[in-house]
């Protein structure tokens, strides 16, 4: 991705950097190209795995309380995201 995205925005440096004949239209055209492929790699190295991490933590939480509900478990006998006193492990691996 990187290596995809630097090569693009070194073809498109010499649009955004263009004087010259005609440079005004062909330099607006670079920096949308240069900016538009910077903020794709950084939505898609950043902020997409960030929010699929918090939307797959959510479903696995959620899941843990539903279960607990379906077997009748009560908020103590329920297994807790918090860090247990000990230093154990709890059930979700947190210690």
């Amino acid at each position: 991705i990187l290596m995809t995205t630097g090569a693009m925005v070194l073809g498109a440096a010499p649009l955004a950097f263009a004087t010259g004949a005609g440079a005004e239209s062909r330099e607006q055209i670079g920096w949308v190209l240069v900016g538009g492929l910077l903020l794709g790699t950084f939505l898609t190295l950043y902020v997409v795995p960030v929010a699929y991490t918090l939307i797959a933590s959510h479903q696995v939480r959620g899941v843990i309380e539903e279960d607990a509900h379906q077997h009748g478990q009560s908020d103590e006998d329920r297994p807790s995201d918090k860090p247990s006193e000990t230093g154990e492990p709890n059930a979700l691996g947190h210690s």
